[in-house]
């Protein structure tokens, strides 16, 4: 750690120096080139950076999720609302293609040819670069992908469809786990792999488990190719205890550069449980309820009604309402990308329609025991949760499996806040409601339905118009009710 820590900071170092070179020299050059730096300094930082900017997740998938509910101006995705006209929708834009997108795509360059060719490298950077155009494909839909993140060197990237950027990022992975199996260990990122400090087994399961998820997002959409690339992922080690997972690790520390940034925003950011959440958890005696739900003044847990009007928010006293208890802010908090317990309930939803051999229960069940674990739930706790409580077995029809399953990944997500909106869209459950009641609620711009995309940045409008604009021609129209490719479930 202490060395990736220098690291960082030299990188800071590099770029600030590059950027005040005021040399004629430079006049004729990219001023935004920087392959001059060695290629593991840029590839901590784009690991670094894939955890997307934390204020993006409170605003919309928390709230999206119904984890949280706010009182700041961040309510009005809460109330459905779009911010095409805002600076909002090209923060989010801008800053995956210009942050872990553009230092990845250096990395691969670096390590693709050259002096500095490496495949081990270049197989581990594929697998970040995947995880990067993944969530945003997943927000967006339709994404600048094989011409995306390019720098100065293609101006105006066209659009690719998000079905084939689905197949060719399950081919990169696939790809990455074939080379990664038999690499050499002292070819990879030694001293400056912020994740898994250069355990190249670890990366094949992250990879392998990334892939799986993948495979699984498309089976509504495209039953055949799901189930065949599920069938080769069973194949390959999988994620399977929480010391696999793939999640950047904070401290209890005084620079912000190494604690949780989910710590600054409670500082400034009045958020409350969400009552879905919090009513969900205390109808099913789930232990996790004392671990995320901090009582109020009258020592009840109470969570806050997602999604009401103006009006409606007047009449309510927000201090009725449960806070996050601390460790959902803690500066010691990780964050997730993909988790044991996730890998598992996927597992069981395949297992449940017959894509892969073995009980459903018994790897729901395992699912539940790792995220209970990885909550510090104790084990007598847990044992009796799952022993005693109807819904931590599977049962009743396919569908009510399905829905369990489906539920238990949704809390298991937390709080990994964007992956359980697309789990959500994905699958349909945990429902969602239409809100039907405009006397109550906010029905926003989608009439009420949970938002299923974000609008493209305008900024794309003015810098890439034909591109952007061929897009939405494919796609469907450019906005927030507009389902993405494998979004079929019609919730």
């Amino acid at each position: 750690m202490k060395k990736i820590k220098y690291i960082v900071a030299i990188l800071s170092l590099f770029i600030g120096f590059t950027a005040c070179k005021k040399q004629l020299s430079d006049m004729n050059t990219n001023p935004l080139a920087l392959s001059t730096l060695p290629d593991e300094y840029l590839f901590t930082s784009a690991v670094r950076q894939s955890f997307w900017d934390c204020s993006h997740e409170l605003r919309f998938f928390a709230q999206y999720d119904h984890f949280y509910v706010t009182n700041s101006e961040d309510r009005a995705a809460d109330g459905y609302l779009d911010f095409h006209t805002q600076d909002i929708y090209k923060e989010m834009f801008s800053a995956v293609y210009t942050g872990p997108l553009r230092y990845i795509n250096e990395v691969l360059a670096l390590t693709s040819s050259g002096k500095t060719k490496n495949q081990v490298r270049n197989a581990i950077a594929q697998i970040v670069s995947v995880t990067n155009f993944a969530r945003a494909t997943d927000c967006w839909g339709d994404i600048p992908y094989t011409e995306g993140a390019q720098g100065g060197t293609i101006k105006y990237p066209k659009y690719d469809r998000q079905k084939a950027i689905y197949s060719d990022m399950s081919d990169k992975l696939k790809a990455a786990v074939n080379l990664l199996k038999s690499a050499n260990p002292g070819d990879g990122y030694v001293g400056a792999d912020p994740i898994y400090n250069n355990d190249l087994t670890k990366w094949v399961r992250f990879a392998n488990s990334f892939r799986f998820r993948l495979a699984m997002r498309i089976r509504f959409v495209d039953p055949t190719t799901s189930a065949s690339i599920i069938t080769e992922c069973m194949t390959q080690p999988l994620i399977e205890t929480n010391d696999q997972n793939f999640e950047l690790r904070h401290q209890e520390s005084d620079n912000g550069e190494f604690y949780n940034h989910w710590y600054d925003l409670r500082k400034n950011q009045n958020y409350k449980m969400s009552e879905k959440i919090t009513e969900w958890l205390k109808s099913t005696n789930d232990p996790r309820l004392n671990v995320f739900v901090q009582p109020n003044a009258n020592s009840e847990q109470k969570g806050a009604i997602n999604g009401l009007n103006d009006q409606a928010y007047s009449l309510v006293t927000w201090t009725d309402y449960s806070d996050p208890m601390p460790v959902l802010y803690s500066k010691s908090l990780s964050q997730p990308m993909m988790c044991a317990s996730e890998v598992w309930f996927l597992k069981a939803e395949a297992a449940l329609f017959n894509l892969i051999p073995g009980d459903a229960n018994e790897f729901y069940q395992k699912g539940m025991n790792l995220n209970l674990q990885q909550w510090n739930v104790s084990a007598d706790l847990a044992s009796a949760f799952i022993s005693t409580e109807t819904e931590a077995t599977l049962n009743g029809s396919q569908e009510n499996m399905f829905r369990q399953i489906g539920t238990q990944m949704w809390i298991a997500f937390f709080p990994n806040y964007a992956e359980a909106w697309s789990n959500i869209r994905r699958t349909g459950y945990p429902e969602i409601p239409q809100r039907t009641d405009a006397s109550i609620y906010s029905l926003g711009v989608t009439n009420g339905f949970l938002p299923k995309r974000f609008k493209y940045a305008s900024s794309e409008y003015l810098n890439n118009q034909i591109n952007v604009d061929n897009a939405v021609k494919a796609q469907g129209p450019d906005k927030i009710d507009t389902p993405v490719w494998w979004d079929v479930r019609g919730n």
